[in-house]
């Protein structure tokens, strides 16, 4: 697989790009790549282009891109994940994983029974560090267009601010009816192209945010009979969906 580098400004055969400090080191150290090895530019925004890297001795200060390349076709389903914050493994997991599967947007959300708990200058941080975990999973997945990650606020902002699409789902142990059945049924109507999963907690929402939830347009839907971590639920729900209606085959 040619290595992906990401890469603002792409414009047209035979331009030059200087490479800042942070793609030297990954390009240099991390993959060890030297001048005139061929790699991939892309700017997250959809474009890809064939490059070469170019540069003076052993390092790659720069790239020249060759040829405009077909990028990867986005998921037919944009599918938002709105995953209550977990402990930072678990929550690097999820989103890591959620890019990989085709995941539009990510909502990380601060509910009543959440773990961590963000200040102003943690929540800069750990935004930061998201962020360059989608860059790298773009990377190493192959997507063209990155998904964005939203600042972390909390359930009820999110609930009370906009509007739902006409598909939102809130993942709840003991529903009535299972996601599967749920998203079959919307898509009865017309064809599934928007929706948002609302995914609690370790110790799961509390009964006034699920039905705060319902109130703001989301359905309680189940994964079947068992219960699934809060970093798992998500990604479970992301496949089967991309499964049925996107473009996991």
């Amino acid at each position: 697989m040619i290595p992906r580098l990401l890469i603002e400004g792409l414009q047209e055969a035979g331009q030059t790009i200087a490479l800042d400090r942070d793609q030297i080191h990954y390009a240099s150290r991390v993959l060890r790549l030297r001048p005139g090895d061929a790699v991939q530019a892309f700017d997250g925004l959809g474009s890809r282009w064939s490059a070469v890297l170019a540069g003076d001795g052993r390092d790659a200060r720069a790239l020249q891109l060759t040829a405009a390349l077909p990028g990867l076709p986005e998921s037919p389903l944009k599918a938002s994940l709105v995953q209550c914050i977990s402990s930072a493994e678990r929550m690097d997991f999820t989103i890591e994983k959620a890019v990989e599967l085709g995941v539009a947007a990510i909502v990380p959300v601060v509910s009543a029974r959440s773990v961590v708990r963000l200040d102003d200058d943690r929540s800069r941080k750990r935004l930061a560090h998201w962020q360059r975990l989608v860059i790298a999973a773009g990377m190493q997945c192959g997507r063209d267009l990155l998904p964005t990650v939203s600042a972390p606020q909390t359930l009820s902002d999110y609930l009370a601010a906009g509007s739902r699409p006409r598909c939102a789902w809130v993942l709840a142990p003991g529903a009535a009816r299972s996601l599967r059945e749920a998203a079959a049924s919307a898509a009865m109507v017309a064809p599934l192209t928007h929706c948002e999963l609302l995914v609690g907690p370790e110790s799961g929402l509390s009964d006034d945010e699920l039905m705060l939830a319902q109130a703001a347009g989301f359905e309680a839907v189940g994964l079947g009979p068992r219960v699934l971590r809060t970093e798992t639920a998500g990604l479970a729900a992301l496949a089967l969906l991309q499964s049925a209606h996107g473009d996991l085959v």
